[in-house]
């Protein structure tokens, strides 16, 4: 199995964070990982077979082309003989220059890039997967991702920007009334323009980047302590910490631990 992250080129560093490109080969068997919430929006585009999401014990291949919403939700997805796959991440309100609606819409769900952009993406699918390198394929996507580029409202993205900014320098470890006296906002307005430009509610998205917190402490060096993890990211006992975490991941803490590193996609 190989992976790797690109940076984008140009223009579009303002709004992606970056391209994973996972591939798998028949001999690798099948491989099952766990989607965890990230935070993050990204668009995926398989040029091999594509992954099969687990549901209610069935197994639903996802689309050759999608747009992933923020979740609060995991689940496991599998590969099955030769996979590859390159995924957009999306910066905070980078995505909303390239969705043309509110993006609570998609929030704890993908729908397929066939669904937004109709027939045109048809043809992106097929380039991609004829494309005969890497290089090529982040090419092919880059350029589309410029045909969709729209500015979004620059004041209500510029004010998501710096209370993602706010949170995620915090980890998570605040209130959303924090950032309604920070920003000179009301709470309403602020739910309003988070679920429109981001997906979720600020309450929400703390939550994710506070689990996110919780899963680069698991993965640093050292010994882990249930007591200091509680703590350390906020939390008032063990108890609301490893109800809170299993919710996020399916596992408590000590049993994700035992899975071995993980990456903490949002603190880069």
């Amino acid at each position: 199995m190989h992976f790797q992250y690109i940076k984008p080129s140009g223009f579009l560093a303002q709004y992606i964070r970056h391209y994973w490109i996972l591939e798998a080969e028949a001999s690798d068997g099948e491989v099952c990982e766990r989607v965890i919430p990230t935070g993050n929006i990204e668009w995926m585009f398989h040029y091999r077979n594509p992954f099969f999401v687990k549901n209610s014990g069935e197994q639903i291949a996802q689309p050759r082309s999608l747009a992933s919403g923020i979740s609060c939700n995991y689940f496991d997805v599998t590969t099955r003989g030769e996979s590859g796959v390159i995924a957009v991440t999306f910066l905070p309100g980078g995505a909303s220059h390239f969705h043309h609606f509110p993006l609570s819409e998609i929030e704890d769900s993908s729908v397929s890039l066939s669904d937004i952009f109709s027939s045109r993406i048809k043809e992106i699918e097929e380039r991609v997967c004829l494309a005969s390198s890497i290089t090529e394929r982040i090419m092919i996507i880059e350029q589309f991702l410029r045909d969709c580029f729209r500015p979004a409202k620059n004041n209500d993205v510029l004010l998501i920007e710096k209370c993602v900014e706010y949170i995620t320098q915090s980890r998570g470890q605040l209130r959303s009334s924090d950032l309604t006296g920070k920003f000179s906002v009301t709470n309403k307005s602020l739910e309003r323009k988070f679920s429109s430009y981001l997906g979720k509610t600020p309450k929400q998205f703390i939550r994710i980047v506070r689990f996110q917190g919780v899963i680069q402490n698991l993965s640093g060096a050292g010994p882990k302590y249930l007591t200091g993890l509680t703590y350390d990211n906020g939390y008032f006992d063990q108890a609301h910490f490893i109800k809170d975490f299993k919710s996020l991941s399916g596992y408590t803490p000590r049993e994700f631990l035992a899975l071995g590193p993980c990456h903490a996609d949002y603190f880069e």
